[in-house]
């Protein structure tokens, strides 16, 4: 077989596996290899690269990278496989090419990636994890028998027996390949696609002098199939619509959606909450009915617990702000996400105190909690936030059960802290006695994730033109858990300040507040440039840093500025 041949033979073999591999990503939900690879060479990247990739690129910088991973993937398939068909390797040969790849996927990479061998340490199941990969590897092998066997055949017929091999060895291939396949659908729909756990379900809690209402079957919110990944949940009381995220064009990060020059409301509107999520390809499908939490290590009594229980828990509805640790807090035109990753919605769920009760309690000496997400994604709280009355298992978003992208059916809401510390699609808790470095941890971010004070300008917009007379400057401020006690802002690039007003009561002790005050354009100051600048003061008195500084790798500071003009 001529290279030309050999090479196209061996793309089209590549191209089949790749295909697969995202095929099954969607039915079964097990990441692909470079997505496992991506995220980890991502702990080799100096922070200050990655963000910076996130500020230039926006949330395509990890969909470049995701494909970068493809390429490279599929550029070794092709360069295997053009040596294999043009050294016309035995059909044996190339079904064990298929098998060496399965094994150092399986054997090396997923270990390497923090899967386990044979990915014995990830949430899904062994036989539906083993049987995408195995399938994805003998369908390389059977494309590339397919061109031994099916190819344009040598102008000599002394290759004809070889040729029936490798027909034989392709029939081999692609049933096993099938098999593959057949084996992970079965242990789907029979015993599901996630490890269970041997652990004991938690009893329900007693009842109360003003008990919650048990969550009847029929109540259970039931997510999409997995085959329909990018399908909105379909619930019993159906949820608005969605906001999607187009992975291949908005990425895995949306800002807050707002107008400019608008003020923020309040509550921020479903449809219009940010949303950040680390998978560049799809979040996790849980079904309700099937989620179980595996609360285990140093408590008392390790426990699984289920959707029911939960709900039966006490019940506890807060309003909260979250805010991304990439969020700015000036010089937004830097990043094309601005200073907009941050909203406020109404949350309700259970302490997690009462979910730690269940399993007996934390014994002495614990030090952190790993949360675990169905995504492989962990965050790490100390034992003084775990045991927070604030901190909350939650399971309704806006009066309905958690949107997908938000977490469903179960996420956590750290309060005074950064988005990342408040885990979606919540499976586990892990009580250590140790500190547990977590996800963003492990690539230098900030272990405690502490909110830092930040105000900002909302209106009028940035590069207005005022007329003369008076106008009305407003914004939001938010201090995490610790409050907001006034706010401030300056005409003279902050060598003065006035005071402004809260215009109404904050909605809860993590929330953020709108403020508002007036100031003058004088007549005949045409052409003028005017500066507006805001800062904060928090609940302990302290005032909001004046110094920028860029998000990575404590959270962003500094004054929001904008820029105005007077006009005749």
């Amino acid at each position: 077989m001529t290279w030309k041949a050999s090479l196209a033979w061996s793309a089209a073999a590549a191209a089949s596996a790749l295909g697969v591999m995202f095929a099954l990503r969607q039915a079964f939900q097990v990441r692909t290899l470079p997505e496992r690879m991506m995220e980890w060479l991502l702990l080799f990247v100096p922070i200050d690269a990655f963000a910076g990739g996130i500020q230039s690129l926006g949330p395509q910088a990890k969909v470049y990278a995701l494909y970068g991973g493809i390429v490279v993937m599929g550029a070794i398939l092709v360069a295997l496989g053009a040596v294999a068909l043009r050294r016309r390797w035995p059909p044996l040969a190339v079904l064990g090419l298929g098998a060496a790849l399965f094994l150092l996927a399986m054997g090396v990479l997923m270990p390497l990636t923090g899967g386990g061998f044979f990915g014995v340490d990830l949430f899904q199941h062994p036989i539906v994890v083993n049987g995408t990969y195995g399938a994805t590897a003998l369908t390389y092998s059977a494309a590339l028998l397919a061109g031994l066997g099916f190819g344009r055949p040598p102008a000599t017929t002394s290759t004809a027996p070889a040729r029936r091999a490798a027909r034989r060895a392709f029939a081999l291939g692609a049933a096993g390949a099938a098999g593959s396949y057949l084996v992970a659908l079965r242990q789907v729909r029979v015993g599901g696609g996630a490890l269970g756990s041997t652990l004991p379900l938690a009893a329900a809690p007693p009842p109360t002098q003003d008990p919650q209402p048990p969550t009847p079957a029929a109540e259970i919110p039931t997510p999409a199939p997995a085959a329909t990944a990018a399908a909105p949940i379909p619930t019993p009381h159906p949820l608005p619509a969605e906001r999607q995220l187009e992975r291949d064009k908005d990425g895995a990060l949306t800002a807050a959606s707002r107008a400019k020059g608008e003020l923020a409301t309040l509550i921020t509107p479903v449809q219009a909450h940010y949303v950040v999520t680390k998978n560049a390809v799809a979040d996790p499908v849980v079904d309700a009915e099937s989620w179980r939490m595996v609360i285990d290590g140093e408590v008392n009594r390790p426990v699984q617990l289920d959707y029911r229980t939960l709900r039966q828990l006490p019940a506890v509805e807060v309003h909260k702000t979250l805010e991304c640790i990439s969020n700015f807090t000036a010089m937004c035109e830097l990043t094309y996400f601005g200073c907009d990753l941050i909203s406020t919605a109404p949350w309700k769920g259970a302490r997690l105190v009462d979910v730690l009760d269940l399993a007996g309690g934390l014994k002495s000496g614990v030090i952190s909690l790993q949360v675990q997400g169905a995504d492989e994604y962990s965050s790490s709280i100390p034992v003084a936030l775990a045991t927070n009355p604030d901190t909350l298992v939650v399971y309704e978003m806006y009066g309905q059960p958690l949107p997908r992208q938000h977490g469903f059916p179960v996420r956590l809401l750290s309060p005074g802290r950064y988005g990342y510390k408040s885990c979606k699609w919540v499976i586990g808790i892990r009580a250590l006695r140790t500190e547990h470095i977590d996800w963003y941890g492990q690539r230098n971010w900030s272990r405690t994730g502490i909110v830092k004070t930040m105000s900002r300008i909302d209106t009028p917009a940035n590069g207005a033109g005022l007329a003369p007379g008076r106008h009305t400057v407003a914004g939001i401020a938010y201090a995490g858990d610790r409050g907001i006690n006034a706010v401030q802002f300056s005409l003279d690039s902050g060598r003065t300040w006035r005071p402004t007003v809260l215009l109404e009561p904050p909605l809860g002790k993590d929330t953020w507040v709108r403020w508002a005050a007036e100031f003058d354009v004088a007549p005949g100051a045409a052409g003028r440039a005017i500066q507006l600048t805001s800062r904060a003061i928090d609940g302990t008195g302290a005032i909001q840093p004046h110094a920028f500084a860029l998000p990575q790798p404590n959270g962003g500071s500094g004054h929001h500025t904008i820029e105005l003009s007077a006009t005749a």
